[in-house]
């Protein structure tokens, strides 16, 4: 029981880390709350919130994974390395293709929403 407690709090200071030293994992979060509240104005639907949340789930972890790969190629490395540019460009268009479908889906839920909204 002791190893999940830790395990539980070890990933709960990864995540304060994250918001205290990685902008864009703020402003990730950031658009996670509007979605939120756009959400519960809009009023969608239970599938709808459950493709919401778990695009928000995949976003959030694809910049804390890409995060972590970023500070180990930092402690590395401090020269310029081609490879290591490679690795980080790789991790970050992971986070964009995350974002990318979040993006798109969110269109398809929130624009017939608000123009449900709109029409009523």
């Amino acid at each position: 029981m002791k190893k999940t407690k830790n395990a539980f709090l070890f990933a709960l200071q990864g995540l304060q880390y994250a918001f205290a030293h990685e902008r864009n994992f703020k402003i990730e979060i950031f658009c996670a709350v509007a979605v939120c509240i756009a959400g519960f104005v809009l009023g969608i639907s239970l599938i709808e919130w459950l493709i919401v949340i778990i695009n928000i789930g995949f976003v959030l972890s694809a910049e804390l994974v890409n995060s972590a790969i970023e500070n180990l190629c930092n402690v590395t490395t401090k020269e310029i390395n081609p490879a290591i540019k490679i690795i980080k460009d790789v991790a970050a268009a992971a986070v964009l293709l995350a974002a990318v479908t979040a993006f798109i889906c969110a269109l398809i839920i929130f624009v017939p929403a608000f123009f449900k909204i709109i029409n009523s």
